[in-house]
C-alpha cells in the first residue's frame, strides 16, 4: 500500500479533490479535521498546550485562531500534538489495508517538513489571484486573505516537489475528476507493481 500525501496552498481546493478521491473509493485522512479536533477536544492536550505554549490560546473552551499572529508560536503548539495525529493516521491505514493506497490529506504538510513520510506527493494548483477571489467570496475580507497566503510557502515550491499537481481553475483545459482519475490509475499500478516486485525480492 502506497501512502500518499494530498496538499496545496490556501484555497486551491484540497477540500473538493479530496472529495472526489473518496468518490472513487480512495480512503483520505483528513489531517487538518483530525488536529482541530485533537486540539479541540482532547484534554490532556489541552494542559499540555496551556503548560508550553500559555492558556491565551483557548477561547470558551476552544483553540483561538487569532492568537497565533506568530509561525513560531504555531509550530509549538503543534509539536505538542504530532505524535498524536500520526497515531490516527496509523490507525487509519490499518483500517484501510486493503487498499492500493491511501492519502494524508493537509494544508501544512509542507510546512512541517512532512513530505519524507510519503512515497508520493499530489498539489492542488490554483493561480493566487482566483485563491485571493474565492477566500473573499467565502465572507473573508481581502488584507487578511492576502495576508494568510503570503505566510504560506509558495506554490511554486510545493509543485515542483511533489510527484502530481491537480490544476484546479476553471481555464484549465481539464477537470479536476479527471485529473484525478488519471493519478488514481498511476497509483494504483505504482501499487500492484511494488508489491511485485516485494514478493518477488
Amino acid at each position: 500500500m502506497l501512502e500518499v500525501g494530498l496538499t496545496g496552498c490556501r484555497f486551491s481546493g484540497k477540500t473538493s479533490v479530496s472529495k472526489l478521491f473518496r468518490k472513487i473509493g480512495v480512503p483520505v485522512f483528513d489531517a487538518d479535521t483530525v488536529l482541530k479536533f485533537i486540539l479541540n477536544f482532547k484534554p490532556k492536550v489541552e494542559l499540555a498546550i496551556m503548560a508550553n505554549v500559555g492558556s491565551f490560546v483557548y477561547k470558551n473552551g476552544f483553540l483561538d485562531p487569532k492568537c497565533f499572529l506568530t509561525d513560531g508560536l504555531f509550530d509549538r503548539t503543534i509539536d505538542l500534538v504530532e505524535f498524536e495525529l500520526f497515531q490516527a493516521w496509523e490507525r487509519f491505514k490499518d483500517k484501510h489495508s486493503d487498499h492500493s493506497y491511501v492519502i494524508f490529506k493537509s494544508s501544512i504538510l509542507f510546512e512541517r517538513k512532512w513530505e519524507d513520510k510519503f512515497d508520493k506527493l499530489i498539489s492542488v494548483y490554483a493561480p493566487k489571484d482566483e485563491r485571493i477571489y474565492r477566500g473573499v467570496n467565502l465572507g473573508n475580507k481581502i488584507d487578511k486573505v492576502k495576508t494568510d497566503i503570503n505566510k504560506e510557502i509558495s506554490d511554486n515550491d510545493k509543485n515542483v516537489n511533489s510527484d502530481y499537481i491537480i490544476h484546479n481553475y476553471d481555464h484549465f483545459d481539464c477537470d479536476i475528476l479527471k485529473q484525478a482519475n488519471l493519478i488514481d490509475i498511476d497509483l494504483v499500478d505504482l501499487s500492484i507493481n511494488s508489491n511485485f516486485k516485494s514478493i518477488v525480492l
